[in-house]
């Protein structure tokens, strides 16, 4: 077989799907938004605009199954909705959307979402593997912290529908997002404890800040924080400030130490009328999660997974005209 590479994803993730659900599950239900949830169902010919189902697909549009990734299935229903949220999205934010079912955009935006899809079959495969998939319980006690904040399951239920959602697309957000949470946070465990091995061993942090750190402040000065004053650790997280006057000078953190921002690597320098010198490094694992908050390196572990996927022929999109994820390799040119 030949090898295959990965086309590029976009990495901004315009259509981030979190973003979309969490704030349509929350907009009020005026005839603004009920117009815009029936433009949708023009656009997308995907369900009857009397009941705004955008979960039903239209039996000649498009196959049932969207794609395959392993041994995950994502089905044309999952996609046709999640492209129906996005639009409502679009249209409430001002910009641009198709106008028609040739419009080269609907294109466009279905690969983007389906991109998306694809990224929560590799990371549920990979929550799988490393003993942190979510669970049913997971997912139903947020269910019930949402149905409380909005008054009763019958009021989140109704939210759900006015959005064009349900409790199906719900548990489907959850799901995704908790599945990548635990999954970043186990590879944020795991490059944190290499930057502490690597420290060890006597690499410095200015050699370790630009390949490690997420704290973008500090990266181009090796991890030199400066010196950080009284009022300011005062005003950090609780932990962090914990950590910094906890340590002794020239006494460095001897395992990462988790805080709301992700895993600290610290080392105190000095302690002076400036406040308190230290060098960091961050390694991203953010709490609450979102897919906003994706640190590039984890994009790249997906990136590479699905690559390993492609290279073992078991990455299939199944839509008529759409790209497909991975292409055979340029040959190399001939010497």
């Amino acid at each position: 077989m030949p090898q295959l590479t990965f086309l590029p994803y976009l990495r901004s993730r315009k259509m981030a799907r979190l973003a979309v659900e969490r704030l349509l599950m929350r907009l009020p239900y005026t005839a603004r938004v009920k117009r815009l949830l029936v433009a949708v169902c023009v656009v997308l010919a995907v369900a009857a605009c009397g009941s705004i189902d955008a979960t039903t697909p239209s039996p000649t549009a498009l196959p049932p199954v969207a794609a395959q990734v392993g041994p995950t299935t994502i089905y044309v229903a999952q996609l046709n909705l999640r492209i129906g949220i996005a639009l409502v999205q679009l249209q409430q934010a001002g910009a641009p959307t198709p106008s028609s079912l040739s419009d080269p955009m609907l294109d466009k935006l279905r690969a983007s979402v389906l991109r998306g899809l694809v990224d929560d079959a590799v990371i549920g495969q990979g929550a799988v593997a490393a003993h942190v998939a979510v669970t049913e319980s997971d997912i139903d006690a947020e269910v019930q912290r949402d149905a409380s904040s909005a008054g009763g399951m019958d009021a989140l239920q109704t939210q759900l529908a006015q959005a064009g959602g349900s409790l199906d697309s719900l548990r489907d957000e959850i799901g995704s997002r908790i599945n990548e949470q635990n999954l970043e946070n186990v590879f944020a465990q795991q490059r944190a404890a290499q930057v502490i091995a690597s420290l060890g061993q006597g690499q410095s942090f200015a050699t370790l800040a630009p390949e490690f750190s997420d704290d973008q402040t500090s990266i181009p000065k090796g991890g030199d924080l400066g010196a950080i004053s009284t009022a300011t650790l005062n005003g950090d997280d609780p932990m962090f400030k914990a950590i910094v006057i906890a340590l002794h000078v020239g006494q460095l953190t001897t395992a990462p130490v988790r805080d709301a921002a992700g895993y600290e690597i610290l080392r105190l320098d000095a302690i002076g009328a400036g406040g308190y010198s230290v060098h960091r490094i961050l390694v991203a694992a953010p709490n609450p999660y979102t897919v906003r908050e994706r640190p590039a390196w984890f994009q790249e572990s997906l990136v590479s997974a699905l690559l390993g996927l492609c290279n073992q022929n078991q990455v299939h999109v199944l839509i008529p005209g759409a790209p497909q994820l991975c292409v055979p390799a340029s040959p190399s040119p001939s010497p």
